[in-house]
């Protein structure tokens, strides 16, 4: 008979519930009895006394049945473990007759399929088919099935979900790859697992993955094999070699962006017509790009006839150009013109973009109004509260401000705070009791399940709290964020995540606390496991050669890149990184788009530019990414700090910059 594969029984391990140590057990003293029970049970379970976890669980089972699913898997576990898979297999049926709704239905048909398969069932293959059609993205259970097929001789069948788990990247791609042979993996077959792994921003691996399939492809694949190798390449940030591998493919516009990016504006200008002659219109941002590049060059006369050609060339862009060509105005000194291309993209579009620059000329040709700034205050956005600190307002102040104006409708939200189970729907007591039980991975799982199903606000607000409340920001942040914000949201939407790490370094780096939570925020939504498309990782999103150099410094002995995910780690090196970056520039700012951009860039582009407000030079950064960047974790830091009472409008000023 086939034997459960080794990595199969992992994952159903880490699939079952957590449970908390006798040390960190919850004091349930003041709980219910029939809580008290469950706890016991699952206790004497994890002591492997199943005798007395199947009289605990038996017994809380008739006693709550709100958390039936959870106290059968249990059960079933106990009856597993003392050898009687009848039981087992009994109380799984049970879940899925009366718990169709359940987050534990995964993992209980997970077990079944295991159960199963250790008598050889003849059911098996039915119960296989069906998790994998319920849920296609499992590879372990669609490993153990390739295994169980191979194991009764059905080797093609077998080869073929081998090779497909082997194709799609996970953690078994490398464990199914050794069930194949090499003749059995064919060019196709690389060149999909390249795109995948292109998919999933492992370029590295695409590339190596890709370049084997070139290397056994006989020509009727090949070029799409270099369009999916050319891509990895440019995401690996070797343009030059994208650029010849593009030109190769004639792919012009991924031609013409690697040229771009690695400078090469001699071999850009001269291929220039036979880009346009394309019609593609993605190049209409490149060719903004190019215009913004000559620009700062200084040849505004050229820099405005780009904008003026790309204009006739692609109508449809019309809103990019014309802003495009109000900031060359406005750098140029020519208030007047900036200013009417301003208030036309305001008229047209809207937005405190256009308004704000628009104030900014009337200031800077000296016909602005004492209270010009006052209407884009009514946005809470980052150039509201750059017209705050103009108009010297409060922080404070903003949110009645917003509420005023017309140009952001706002809801109110009631926020209950439900303190009692009795009080609670259904499913919020399942929570609670899980909370008390101390098993927190299940509460935030039930609270996740919970959300894809509801769009009620209130129900949103409340779901929001208790992931907070549990530790899960990201979640929370996320959440809340699908409703119009409302002042008594403020918190969920800018918590406190992570308060004793942040504290800690903080202290330690004497940096501003609420910038950390900015940084970190904007980065990764306080998500641990976070990782970017560039490879940084975690809460603060560090790349881990920079992460090794900066940890000379700050001496956590950092020897893998999984060590970044940890909280305490990542904070502590990513503000020792923010603290450097605010003493080599002196400005908030410039330290954040540094932190995007790299030292060397910002100072490249302070070197080159002259600014006479530092509004100017956040609106001037070249890269969008960088640009828009910065202005996001300038708007966090404003609203943390607009939590704080009585925050002085000099002190903000002072970390901002002259405006």
């Amino acid at each position: 008979m086939f034997k459960l594969p080794i990595i199969i029984a992992l994952i159903l391990i880490s699939a079952l519930p957590s449970f908390v140590s006798a040390a960190n057990a919850p004091d349930l003293q003041e709980t219910d009895s029939p809580i008290r029970l469950i706890a016991e049970g699952k206790t004497s379970l994890d002591k492997s006394d199943n005798e007395t976890a199947i009289e605990k669980l038996t017994s809380a089972y008739e006693k709550v049945p709100l958390l039936g699913d959870y106290i059968l898997l249990w059960r079933a576990r106990a009856y597993e473990a003392k050898g009687d898979a009848d039981k087992a297999l009994a109380d799984i049926k049970i879940i899925k007759d009366r718990y169709k709704d359940s987050p534990v239905m995964k993992n209980a048909r997970a077990k079944e399929i295991e159960l199963l398969q250790k008598r050889n069932d003849p059911s098996l293959l039915k119960m296989f088919e069906g998790f994998i059609r319920d849920y296609p993205s499992e590879p372990g259970v669609k490993y153990a099935y390739a295994a169980y097929l191979k194991e009764n001789n059905e080797t093609d069948k077998a080869k073929k979900i081998f090779k497909e788990i082997y194709i799609s990247p996970s953690s078994m791609s490398k464990t199914a790859l050794n069930e194949l042979s090499p003749s059995d993996i064919t060019v196709e077959d690389l060149m999909k697992r390249g795109e995948n792994l292109n998919k999933s921003w492992l370029f590295a691996e695409a590339e190596k993955s890709l370049r084997e399939a070139l290397n056994r492809c006989d020509g009727q694949l090949r070029n799409e094999i270099m369009e999916k190798l050319a891509y990895s390449i440019f995401r690996q940030k070797r343009y030059k070699e994208a650029a010849e591998l593009y030109k190769t493919l004639n792919n012009k516009y991924w031609r013409a962006r690697s040229l771009f990016r690695i400078g090469d504006i001699d071999t850009f200008e001269s291929e220039l017509p036979e880009f346009v002659k394309t019609g593609d219109k993605r190049f209409a941002s490149l060719l903004i790009a190019y215009g913004t590049k000559t620009r700062r060059d200084g040849n505004i006369e050229k820099a405005l006839e780009v904008f003026n050609n790309t204009l006739s060339k692609y109508p449809s862009e019309k809103e990019d150009i014309l802003w495009a060509k109000g900031w060359t105005y406005y750098l140029s000194g020519e208030y007047k013109n900036a200013s009417e291309l301003f208030s036309q993209l305001y008229d047209a579009h809207g937005g405190s973009k256009y308004l704000y620059w628009k104030n900014r000329c009337a200031e800077k040709s000296g016909s602005a109004h004492p209270s010009a700034h006052k209407k884009t205050v009514a946005y809470r956005d980052y150039y509201g509260f750059l017209s705050m600190l103009k108009e010297d307002s409060g922080l404070q102040a903003l949110s009645a401000m917003a509420e005023a104006g017309a140009k952001e409708k706002t809801q109110k939200v009631k926020i209950d705070v439900l303190q009692s189970p009795r009080s609670l729907s259904p499913s919020l007591e399942r929570v609670d009791i899980l909370i008390k039980l101390g098993l927190k991975r299940e509460a935030v799982s039930e609270l996740i399940y919970m959300s894809k199903k509801n769009t009620n606000p209130g129900n949103i607000v409340n779901l929001s709290s208790y992931l907070k409340n549990l530790g899960n920001h990201k979640m929370a942040v996320n959440l809340v964020s699908r409703i119009p914000y409302a002042e008594n949201l403020h918190e969920l939407l800018y918590p406190p995540a992570f308060s004793e790490e942040v504290e800690e370094a903080s202290g330690k780096n004497n940096i501003d606390p609420l910038l950390v939570l900015s940084v970190m925020r904007e980065e990764s939504r306080f998500d641990t496991e976070a990782r970017s498309i560039a490879g940084a990782l975690g809460l603060m999103q560090l790349m881990p050669a920079t992460a090794q150099r900066l940890d000379r410094h700050v001496k956590l002995n950092i020897k893998h890149t999984a060590q970044l995910h940890d909280a305490r780690t990542n904070i502590l090196i990513g503000s020792y990184y923010l603290k450097q970056l605010l003493k080599t520039f002196n400005s908030a700012p410039a330290a954040i788009a540094a932190y995007n951009a790299g030292e060397d860039a910002v100072k490249e582009w302070l070197r080159k530019n002259t600014y006479s407000t530092i509004d100017e030079f956040i609106e001037d950064i070249p890269y969008d990414e960088t640009r828009n960047y910065v202005k996001r974790v300038l708007t966090t830091y404003f609203e943390y700090m607009r939590a704080i009472k009585d925050t002085d409008i000099s002190t903000v000023k002072k970390h901002i910059g002259a405006l």
